[in-house]
């Protein structure tokens, strides 16, 4: 189960890394995200910590769906598993837990309109349900596509 986890978490990653159209950076959190076209109703989002023990690299992975096809604000949700690929050298599984998205990415800049600020809400639970934690993010992105 744990090797179909990663191999599937990495298919999806190379994907995504060859098609990327969207980064993100979130600053106040040290998180880097990379994502296919979020202008389109369905997207794929890719997280993961950028100032991190090697002990706690984790990343998200979450498909997300756009709820309108506003130009200046586009509100998103979506909802995913947080994984940490390190837990396998101690014979662990990668898989850590789940989360939701609740968020909106503005291009607030008339003159520089693939410039945009991101905003999350993300309330995360872990695998056994019994730790969770009210996540928000904050970021300033650049969108590739069109």
């Amino acid at each position: 189960m744990t090797k179909n986890i990663l191999v599937l978490s990495l298919i999806l990653f190379s994907t995504l890394v060859t098609t990327a159209q969207s980064v993100v950076y979130y600053p106040f959190n040290s998180v880097l995200g990379v994502s296919s076209n979020p202008n389109k109703r369905l997207w794929l989002d890719l997280k993961f910590q950028t100032n991190s023990y090697f002990s706690s690299l984790s990343s998200d992975i979450s498909p997300e769906i756009n709820l309108n096809n506003n130009p200046k604000a586009k509100f998103y949700t979506g909802g995913g598993v947080k994984l940490n690929y390190l837990n396998l050298a101690q014979q662990n599984s990668a898989f850590e837990g789940y989360f939701l998205n609740f968020g909106f990415r503005s291009a607030p800049f008339e003159k520089y309109k693939k410039i945009q600020l991101a905003f999350e809400v993300s309330p995360y639970a872990s695998k056994k349900f019994d730790i969770g934690i009210f996540r928000t993010n904050f970021g300033i992105g650049y969108n590739f596509s069109k």
